[in-house]
């Protein structure tokens, strides 16, 4: 008898083949959606940043640092310091010393910098291809090497156009900025207290010691991840699709003729068990064939893979017939369809199905490793890094303790022969 239940089960599905399509169909189609949409953040990627920068210089910078190593030879300032003045300010030539991090291997590809002419000042700032528009003021050169130099009390700005409508190309080229003032503030301060800059420069070369790595996981791709992410939380619905089944056998009076036929209501709660358990386990092995087969999801330990899915469609076995139970004892399809149409939406957020939360709060992980497809995603991820089966245990057996207080609470629920219906 429990046999023809399942039979009968599997039959009502097959001759629903919209029903059908829901179940398999909608995972992959989601598996695609969310796998390219969200792809680039999965897998860490960085979106593509380019700037375009202006560079306006009023007053050439070679006259300025002459003009400069003019004034010092004019002072009362020794030889041998007038020469390592010069060297100084050869090097320390702030507009070239941009120029040069702009055009570094670090920033050439992201940056793009164009040297123009005082009088075409107007015609670039009108021009909205430009993220940032550096405007240099006569004298600049000059005032800052005095100040750096000979901490004469000299001021000297840069003059900085941003276009708000790059704002990430412009905050690029403004850290830039930022931390080559901090540089010269730096070097300012270490000269003014006569501090040597050897004292704040690291050498790379005296660090020494091992790189090792704590974490040989492979990495998950976003197409891996939302593979189990749709499997795990569409495998729910098996639970709500045999509960409708289950209530319009009610309605259908199809219960009431099992106990008048003398058979015991725990054949039919069997039948239920085992075939929201059955159909589950079908069901997550074809949606992760179809995913092997489209979008090359593979499996390093079959064995774990298998055990997973086993114990993951047993919880589902105890949320159907939980779901029939309550159902039948409130004599409401109220049930079913808010745990269709609410409560899924609400575990497989926490689950991590759509994003993965956990990563923002540990509270968050743990809370959703509370929810049946968030332990079988978790413990799906283990397996498909190569962590093996050992680093799922807990969660395999908070499946089954799941599995195991659903069922109890789902057979006080049942229907008592007798009890009308």
């Amino acid at each position: 008898m429990i046999w023809q239940i399942i039979k009968k089960t599997g039959l009502t599905l097959l001759r629903n083949p919209f029903q059908l399509l829901l179940l398999i169909g909608l995972p992959l189609i989601l598996i695609l959606i969310l796998g390219v949409a969200l792809g680039g953040v999965m897998n860490g990627e960085t979106t593509s940043i380019e700037a375009k920068v202006a560079i306006v210089e009023n007053g050439n910078e070679q006259k300025q640092v002459e003009q400069f190593m003019h004034d010092v030879k004019e002072s009362n300032i020794p030889e041998k310091k007038v020469s390592a003045i010069r060297q100084a300010a050869e090097q320390m030539a702030p507009i070239h010393e941009i120029k040069s991090i702009f055009k570094s291997e670090g920033l050439k590809d992201i940056v793009t910098l164009e040297s123009v002419k005082p009088v075409n000042l107007e015609k670039v700032l009108k021009d909205d291809s430009y993220a940032v528009i550096i405007e240099v003021p006569e004298n600049f050169t000059y005032q800052t090497l005095r100040k750096l130099l000979l901490n004469k009390n000299s001021q000297s700005s840069l003059n900085v156009y941003e276009n708000g409508e790059k704002n990430i190309g412009a905050s690029v080229v403004q850290n830039v900025l930022q931390r080559y003032q901090e540089n010269l503030t730096l070097v300012n301060f270490v000269q003014d207290k006569g501090i040597s800059m050897d004292a704040i420069q690291v050498d790379a070369e005296q660090i020494t010691g091992n790189i090792k790595s704590v974490d040989q996981a492979e990495p998950v791709s976003a197409k891996d991840y939302y593979a189990i992410g749709m499997a795990v939380m569409n495998v729910l619905f098996i639970a709500s699709t045999i509960g409708s089944y289950a209530f319009r056998e009610r309605k259908m009076h199809v219960f009431n003729r099992i106990i008048l036929a003398d058979v015991s209501r725990w054949i039919y709660f069997t039948g239920v068990l085992l075939a929201g358990a059955i159909f589950a386990f079908i069901h997550l092995c074809i949606v992760f064939a179809a995913a092997w087969l489209f979008f090359g999801v593979a499996w390093p330990d079959v064995t774990g893979f298998l055990i997973v899915t086993l114990t993951m469609a047993v919880a589902v076995g105890g949320l159907s017939v939980l779901v029939v139970a309550i159902s039948y004892r409130l004599n409401s399809e109220m049930i079913i369809n808010f745990f269709s149409n609410i409560i899924i939406s609400v575990l497989a957020f926490l689950g991590g199905s759509f994003f993965p939360i956990g990563q923002s709060a540990e509270i968050l992980s743990k809370l959703g490793n509370l929810t049946p497809n968030g332990a079988g995603m978790t413990s799906y991820l283990n397996i498909i890094r190569g962590s093996g089966i050992s680093s799922s245990w807990e969660h395999l057996i908070f499946l089954g303790i799941f599995a195991v207080v659903l069922i109890c609470i789902a057979a006080l629920s049942f229907p008592k022969r007798g009890q009308s219906l």
